[in-house]
């Protein structure tokens, strides 16, 4: 079976079901492909920076947070062996898990017009066409674009030749797990995030939906030698190392069996379109988990891509131009963002040079100023936003007989 769409959308977290739902708002024959089915679980940090929520707010998704208990976040706390910096954030956050905010985006996708092809895998891709099967069924997806939203790491990478594929001198590992307070440590606050330094990694606390505590945490791969994917053996090796971790960790209880981890996290740099692939999310560049803006980045990718990809359907001309123009707005938007968070994350990684960094840590300027580093501004995002819905422009016909754009 052969289906024809405008735009194929590989991967249906925060980046791929954003892109999906607002090309499909603007009329636009949209194929969104997810090879597992929701609810789903991803190692993620499970923070929501506050430069995601304009975008949200435009898509009504905001409420829905509330409605599910989203914690709300406003303060960081920085965590070394002997000293703690505490700040506040510009502008609130907010904890929410995969599990809850990829249903929700997904289900948007599909109420605004996305086609959901939940459950089938992708096999093969090119520029113009995506392979499907799931058990035993086959169909040929031709779409006039391909978008590829499939995270940090996937098998189409290797497949495209990427380059960052081959460097193993730089492989993270994350895992993360879900945590219920000791009820002697019910008095903590929900309202902070905490970031806690380890040799050659760090970790991440927030309070998410549910009366949950996302722990998650990243490592070089050198450090995970004999532990073979044991995490639980790995934990406690921390806490042996690490005086306040033991203190952290033992004002919970897990509230999940076990661990999930991740793929290789690679931070190299990648390229937001490769063979005629435009890629987007972690796809097209890794921020450092630390920073917290990595769901809102893909968010942004999508808001970012989505006005191009229009144009392109209004006018298959003009592809190399779009092609390049979408190269140097991510390399602008998120380049900066990118290398301010691999500086912040060589000093959280090495405990003794974040003690004597928090020496002089006070107030919320330095704090302010590194938040700000590794984020867009909430007024641009939600400017960017405006422009978006607002405009009616990119009205072509649609794989379907449709206009794209809105009516």
């Amino acid at each position: 079976m052969e289906v024809n769409v405008d735009v194929a959308v590989i991967g249906a977290g925060p980046a791929g079901s954003v892109l999906a739902a607002l090309l499909a708002w603007r009329g636009a024959r949209v194929a969104l492909i997810e090879r597992t089915t929701f609810p789903r679980d991803k190692v993620c940090g499970e923070f929501l920076s506050y430069d995601a929520l304009p975008l949200l707010e435009r898509l009504n998704l905001v409420d829905d947070l509330d409605h599910h208990g989203s914690p709300t976040i406003r303060r960081c706390r920085i965590v070394g062996r002997h000293r703690q910096y505490e700040f506040l954030l510009p502008e609130p956050a907010r904890g929410v898990s995969r599990l809850l905010l990829d249903d929700l985006l997904f289900r948007k996708a599909v109420a605004h017009g996305a086609e959901p092809w939940e459950g089938w895998t992708a096999d093969s891709i090119e520029a113009h066409s995506v392979a499907l099967s799931r058990n035993g069924e086959h169909v040929s997806i031709a779409a006039r674009v391909v978008a590829g939203a499939w995270g940090r790491w996937g098998r189409f990478d290797a497949q495209l030749g990427r380059a960052f594929v081959r460097d193993r001198a730089h492989r993270n590992f994350g895992f993360k797990r879900h945590y219920r307070r000791e009820p002697a440590s019910a008095a903590l606050q929900h309202d902070v995030i905490e970031l806690h330094s380890l040799g050659r990694g760090y970790l991440g606390v927030n309070d998410i939906e549910g009366g949950l505590t996302n722990i998650c945490g990243l490592v070089h791969s050198s450090r995970l030698a004999g532990h073979r994917g044991r995490w639980e053996s790995f934990v406690d090796m921390l806490r042996a190392e690490e005086p306040s971790l033991e203190t952290m960790y033992s004002a919970y209880e897990p509230a999940q069996d076990d661990f999930l981890s991740s793929e290789p996290v690679i931070f190299r740099a990648r390229r937001p379109v490769e063979g005629g692939l435009f890629m987007a999310g972690d796809a097209s560049g890794v921020v450092d988990p630390l920073t917290g803006n990595g769901m809102a980045m893909a968010i942004q990718s999508a808001l970012l891509l989505a006005p191009l990809l229009l144009r392109l359907l209004a006018n298959g001309a003009q592809r190399a131009a779009i092609e390049s123009e979408y190269a140097v707005a991510h390399a602008a938007m998120f380049r900066p963002r990118i290398a301010w968070s691999r500086r912040i994350a060589g000093l959280l990684s090495h405990p003794t040079a974040l003690d004597n960094a928090l020496r002089i840590a006070r107030g919320n300027a330095i704090g302010g100023f590194l938040v700000r580093r590794t984020r867009s501004d909430h007024a641009a995002v939600a400017r960017l936003a405006d422009v978006f819905f607002k405009s009616a422009e990119g009205r072509v016909q649609s794989a379907g007989g449709a206009p794209v754009g809105p009516s």
